[in-house]
């Protein structure tokens, strides 16, 4: 486990000296336009400087409106790149830190069979709120910003991050995912998300 996680980081590392550093915030994409509502297309040329320019970019536009996660088609283009992060968050103070990750045509290839609600927000969904019901843990595969192969377990809010994200890169919005469509709502009118603790909530 040492080693992957020193891996990791000598490849984010690698990847951060490499950002351009001018910063590049991208428009994003709100609930309604097409490209959120279908499945995204696998990256197949990772030596293309374009992608690695437009994860950049999506690094920058995350950190810029506070985002612990952004998929690429949240900024208008139909590609299976996730970037995601949780560090010095003013939306999520007390979240966990998770390091700068990139993922690159992720998939999921086992879910826990616990699961736990929780309240939910987007970027594409500015000021709304709904109460999903998620895996706590899951298993995925995926390539980092190298194209290099990596798989990993994840639990928590790690773990509700990446499903709410390959959500996206499947033409999928949280909001398809309610139970109850009495929990969802602007983040400023629902009383249960107003008195509840956020820090374990996206």
């Amino acid at each position: 486990m040492q080693n992957r996680v020193a891996e990791s980081y000598t490849i984010m590392s690698d990847f951060v000296k490499k950002l351009d550093k001018s910063m590049t915030v991208l428009k994003i994409v709100k609930m309604g336009d097409p490209v959120l509502s279908v499945k995204s297309v696998p990256v197949t040329d990772f030596n293309d400087d374009k992608l690695q320019q437009r994860i950049s970019d999506m690094v920058d536009t995350m950190r810029h409106y506070q985002g612990v996660g952004l998929v690429a088609p949240q900024t208008g283009l139909s590609q299976q790149i996730v970037v995601l992060e949780v560090a010095r968050n003013t939306r999520y103070p007390e979240a966990e830190s998770i390091a700068l990750d990139i993922l690159i045509n992720p998939q999921i290839t086992a879910y826990s069979e616990e699961t736990e609600a929780a309240w939910e927000g987007c970027l594409s969904l500015p000021g709304l709120r709904g109460r999903i019901t998620r895996s706590t843990g899951i298993s995925y595969q995926a390539f980092n910003a190298a194209g290099e192969p990596v798989t990993e377990t994840v639990y928590g809010f790690h773990a509700r991050i990446i499903q709410h994200e390959i959500d996206h890169l499947n033409g999928i919005l949280y909001p398809q995912r309610l139970d109850n469509l009495l929990e969802f709502g602007f983040e400023d009118s629902l009383p249960a998300f107003q008195n509840l603790d956020k820090d374990s909530n996206i």
